[in-house]
């Protein structure tokens, strides 16, 4: 009675271990498999999607893919590809994916250009400063100028030009030039051809309370105005326009 219950037992624990063994030896097998098809598998270029994007910048990115050669489809490095991609100046954003129909498949976002910085770069909404693929893109004329001798000072010049353009637009002007010196002051030139000059002390108070006089007590004195220097403690000075006197003719 005894031995009949341990070989009952027993029974099913073999069955299970025989299937474990099995499933395992099956699994093995079909990895090994799978990536001996991979890696006999013939390569093929990367797919480059080119929608959206300019002569220039196709150009400029598969120049970058190039030196990545074929690669097989499981084989690719995924990562590395990304890396050379996103490594593009003008490159906003990449994607890089496997399909089944079409092979390894690159996508990028260009970065959208809304500010010069300098003469040799641009500036993206996020403040992100890029080198076009195209050079011809360089020193927009429909896009604002700005200039500072640091790539690191591109963000807070963003900010600061969104401020200026919502405290003064009211008045019609529009930040057309800004410049930040290496003393951190900052010199804006506006679309109506004012210069305004402000220091670092208290630059967003002085900017903010220039607007509101020449929405009140300034407002019939801003066409005249050539320049306003914001430098001063206590005040500021004000440069103005030079009235050119009409010539007539005398017989």
């Amino acid at each position: 009675m005894n031995a009949r219950i341990k070989t009952f037992k027993t029974r099913p624990m073999l069955k299970l271990w025989q299937i474990l063994l099995l499933s395992g030896i099956v699994f093995a097998l079909s990895v090994f498999f799978i990536f001996r098809a991979a890696n006999q598998a013939p390569t093929r270029p990367l797919v480059l999607e080119m929608n959206n994007l300019t002569q220039a910048q196709i150009a400029s990115l598969q120049e970058a893919t190039h030196s990545l050669g074929e690669m097989q489809f499981f084989g690719a490095n995924l990562t590395k590809i990304h890396r050379v991609v996103s490594g593009l100046s003008w490159v906003g954003s990449a994607s890089v994916k496997r399909d089944w129909r079409k092979g390894v498949v690159v996508s990028v976002i260009p970065r959208r250009a809304v500010a010069n910085f300098g003469s040799q770069h641009l500036l993206d909404a996020n403040g992100e400063v890029f080198v076009p693929a195209d050079e011809r893109e360089l020193m927009n004329e429909s896009l604002v100028n700005l200039y500072s001798t640091h790539a690191k000072d591109a963000q807070h010049m963003m900010k600061q030009m969104r401020r200026i353009n919502e405290w003064f637009s009211p008045l019609g002007l529009i930040a057309q030039d800004v410049t930040l010196t290496s003393r951190q002051t900052w010199l804006i030139r506006f679309n109506n051809g004012l210069r305004v000059i402000v220091d670092h002390e208290n630059t967003e108070q002085k900017l903010f309370g220039l607007a509101s006089l020449l929405k009140s007590s300034l407002a019939s004195e801003l066409p005249s105005m050539q320049s306003v220097d914001l430098r001063y403690k206590n005040g500021f000075a004000v440069a103005w326009r030079t009235k050119v006197e009409p010539v007539t003719n005398e017989s």
